[in-house]
């Protein structure tokens, strides 16, 4: 295996008023978070990206913005630049100001986007030279184009067929630049096909592992951070691939479609 990147800063929200009331994805239950159940959930996770050696920064949440706290969503962080996320819902279009604000205020630039194609930050993952999109729910395969250029780096969509798996970390996890898991169910067959030829070392996610939110893990060097409730069988993988796996409860925030890897935006 090869060695995966070590993680040395992130940005996190504070779940101060987080909730779910509204709908737009199918994993969404409205009015059932308990917000100091969260908040506890939000802080274990800090610990023990803290116990890490990761250095967190933290940005407010802002009231009537509850989605606001998946950082991972806002943009794209590469060399001390921001693509800014350009989402599809206008229940979340109001985040954005909050974060390029953010990003501004401490010395990441914003870089210039033309704002006319979605995208979703937790729809792009980095895998070694390239960046993967997942399109279909929350980008479209236009803006990989503009992202390629505003970012240079070459971009490779992959189309996202089951709504469960709205983005693209829900159903694919980079471990290092030849390793990745993935749920074939989650892409199309092209899309399948493609990422056996671009990955080495392509791992299936069990339907089970995938319905867990396994995919969205948190990978820094050898450690990882899964979600509490994934499989014994992904575990025994992971381990293989001498992975240290730190356990979190993100329970409050599975009722809104985000998981461990959601709520952390990767500053360097």
């Amino acid at each position: 295996m090869s060695m995966p990147a070590t993680i040395k800063r992130v940005l996190l929200c504070r779940p101060t008023y987080f909730t779910v009331d509204y709908i737009i994805n199918s994993h969404m239950k409205p009015y059932s978070v308990n917000t100091t159940t969260a908040l506890k959930q939000w802080e274990q996770l800090v610990m023990t990206l803290k116990s890490l050696g990761i250095t967190i920064e933290v940005i407010d949440q802002e009231e009537h913005v509850p989605d606001m706290v998946f950082a991972k969503d806002q943009g794209i962080v590469k060399d001390g630049s921001v693509a800014l996320a350009n989402f599809r819902y206008r229940q979340r279009q109001t985040e954005r100001q909050y974060y390029r604000q953010w990003f501004i205020d401490h010395g990441i630039k914003v870089l210039d986007m033309s704002n006319m194609f979605i995208f979703e930050g937790a729809d792009t993952l980095f895998f070694g030279d390239i960046l993967f999109v997942g399109v279909g729910y929350r980008a479209s395969v236009a803006s990989c184009e503009e992202l390629a250029q505003v970012l240079g780096i070459d971009v490779v969509p992959l189309r996202l067929v089951d709504p469960f798996f709205y983005h693209l970390d829900m159903g694919f996890l980079t471990i290092d630049p030849k390793t990745a898991f993935y749920y074939p169910a989650a892409f199309s067959k092209g899309s399948q096909q493609l990422l056996k030829r671009l990955v080495p070392s392509l791992h299936e996610l069990s339907h089970e592992a995938a319905k867990s939110y396994s995919a969205n893990s948190f990978v820094s060097g050898h450690d990882i951070i899964v979600p509490k409730g994934t499989p014994l069988d992904f575990r025994s993988e992971l381990k293989k691939l001498d992975l240290t796996v730190h356990e979190v409860d993100i329970s409050e925030f599975k009722k809104a479609g985000g998981g461990v890897n959601c709520l952390i935006n990767v500053l360097a």
